[in-house]
């Protein structure tokens, strides 16, 4: 029997209609090569998050770049990092999973507007506008 600590969360949900629109402002003020991951949902909800750097390790541990405070969150739970141009999110092994678009992924390309799940947090996947 697994306790409420280790059993993974249900299916992400499809409907995303509950969501307003981005805000434009949201968009204001980033930096040309970096990328903003906006709170859609749960705690922290319409706080931005800039991404600066190589790699932004996302989890509940306190040395997280970007910390989640989300029981469902493993503590290293998923990186972000950019190559050039590209974004990617990589799952870092953890127990409930990473979802890009409603899809649970392990690695995957990250492109202006996606939608990440991780635990109770539903995020947007922002860039500089060209």
């Amino acid at each position: 029997m697994q306790d409420e600590n280790t059993s993974a969360i249900p299916a992400v949900s499809t409907d995303t209609s509950e969501l307003p629109p981005i805000d434009e402002g949201h968009l204001t003020g980033l930096p040309q090569n970096s990328a903003a991951l906006l709170v859609r949902q749960g705690p922290q909800e319409n706080q931005r998050f800039v991404l600066s750097g190589e790699e932004i390790i996302l989890g509940r541990s306190d040395d997280s770049h970007i910390v989640l405070d989300d029981v469902t969150v493993s503590r290293s739970h998923a990186k972000i990092s950019r190559e050039d141009s590209t974004w990617q999110i990589e799952d870092l092994k953890s127990l409930n999973g990473t979802y890009l678009n409603q899809n649970r992924v392990e690695k995957a390309s990250l492109n202006a507007g996606d939608e990440l799940q991780i635990g109770k947090y539903r995020f947007s996947f922002l860039l500089p506008k060209a």
